[in-house]
């Protein structure tokens, strides 16, 4: 039988999907490598998010091609391209596109494949975790109806799908009960929107309601939520159960209702300082992270501005800024007054520069204070993790003097330094 390797590009999203391919594989006899150079088979789960992510995701096809007895590539350049990538790639063996990921086994053997309605993963499907194994991804929905005026998602990954809401219960019960996951994140296009195709209304307090039943030593992160549907009864949920971390992923992407209306957002920017307001008065200590776009078509020096003061008045945790990318087939493609690649970067060099001072002082202002730590990783003087406060893979960690701990405790750390982004301690 063969040895599978996979290379996962792009978003969570992405990245369960692999897991689940991997799982299946596993499943059905293969043998799974986390070292591609060791694979006999190699998976690249593509991202075509934007230009660059499709360039990467090239990139690595080009850089694999010829090394394994099959090479399959899947995920959202197959789904953009279609079999149209054979001719660029000609060495390719099999493409997956999005919404069929359970086919890898047929792929891979050959075999002749059913026609498969597009369908959201259920906890039934094997899984390999990728990540730590104290922490987890769980998508809750695929899809989107957003339709913003800059995205490819909708026309990439389709509709938005809720899944079964018992399934998600059962997957999580099972990632912290067989696999001893101690951090969940629900992750999905715009998680906030859970619910509404299947039973006409957000259901995401529902959820988190019986979510927080499996475990007290749980925690659960809310990932790529939307402005326009983060409810009073969320925010009264998050703040009601002390498992569900006090953190937040809003990405509001500008905050000039010129610009939001362009985009299509649905949200007013006084809509979203309301809510900003109303989760801080809720849920002081919550930890707010952002993403913003600059150079959007139309935005000028008084839009950017406007931008500029708001991250300043605003103050979130964490932050980050992305320069407009002008995407074939979505409606912004076509807008007037595009702006100057250059301009762009200035204005995203100008915003980080901005959110790094803001960022220092957070960080200083937790100083002497006691926190939760999740033990990720040794150092030679110690050890990281992160608290409920920062999320994997893109804030900031707190580095800790002491003896090792096991990987995935939660241990209490007084927080004695900071930098830019990071936070230093010691364990109580």
């Amino acid at each position: 039988m063969s040895k599978v390797s996979a290379i996962s590009l792009g978003c969570p999203k992405n990245l369960v999907d692999t897991e689940i391919m991997l799982g299946i594989l596993k499943e059905q006899g293969y043998e799974i490598t986390f070292n591609p150079e060791e694979a006999d088979v190699l998976i690249i789960n593509t991202c075509a998010f934007l230009e660059k992510a499709r360039e990467e995701s090239k990139e690595v096809i080009t850089e694999y091609t010829g090394k394994y007895k099959k090479l399959i590539v899947a995920g959202c350049l197959v789904q953009l391209y279609g079999e149209k990538l054979l001719d660029e790639f000609p060495e390719i063996d099999h493409l997956i596109g999005v919404g069929e990921i359970n086919k890898i086994h047929q792929t891979i053997a050959d075999e002749k494949q059913a026609d498969l309605n597009k369908e959201s993963y259920q906890h039934s499907y094997p899984r390999i975790i990728a990540t730590l194994p104290h922490t987890a991804y769980v998508k809750i929905a695929d899809g989107c109806n957003n339709c913003c005026s800059y995205c490819l998602i909708p026309s990439l990954r389709g509709k938005y799908q809720s899944r079964d809401m018992d399934s998600i219960i059962k997957e999580v019960d099972e990632l912290v009960t067989v696999i001893g996951s101690r951090e969940i994140n629900l992750i999905a296009q715009d998680i906030t929107l859970y619910g509404k195709d299947t039973h006409g209304r957000l259901m995401l307090p529902e959820l988190l309601k019986q979510l927080t039943t499996i475990s007290d030593n749980l925690w659960i992160r809310l990932m790529y939520t939307h402005p326009a549907h983060v409810t009073d009864e969320l925010i009264e949920i998050m703040a009601k159960f002390p498992n569900i971390c006090h953190y937040i992923d809003l990405p509001v992407q500008h905050i000039s209702d010129s610009i939001l209306q362009a985009m299509n957002r649905k949200v007013s920017s006084q809509q979203i300082k309301e809510l900003i307001n109303r989760l801080r008065q809720s849920i002081p200590d919550i930890a707010l992270r952002t993403s913003l776009i600059v150079g959007f078509p139309g935005e000028g020096e008084d839009e950017f501005k406007m931008l500029l003061d708001f991250v300043e008045e605003t103050r979130f945790e964490h932050l980050g800024v992305f320069p407009y990318s002008k995407e074939h087939n979505t409606p912004a493609f076509d807008f007037p007054n595009q702006v100057d690649e250059k301009v762009k970067e200035e204005r995203q060099h100008q915003i980080m520069k901005l959110q790094k001072k803001v960022s220092f002082k957070k960080k200083k202002k937790k100083i002497g204070k006691t926190l939760d730590i999740i033990i990720e990783g040794y150092i030679e003087q110690g050890m990281f993790g992160r608290s409920q406060y920062e999320a994997p893979e893109i804030d900031g960690v707190i580095y800790i003097k002491g003896r090792h701990r096991k990987m995935g405790e939660i241990v209490p750390v007084k927080i004695i330094a900071a930098t830019e982004y990071d936070l230093v301690g010691t364990i109580c």
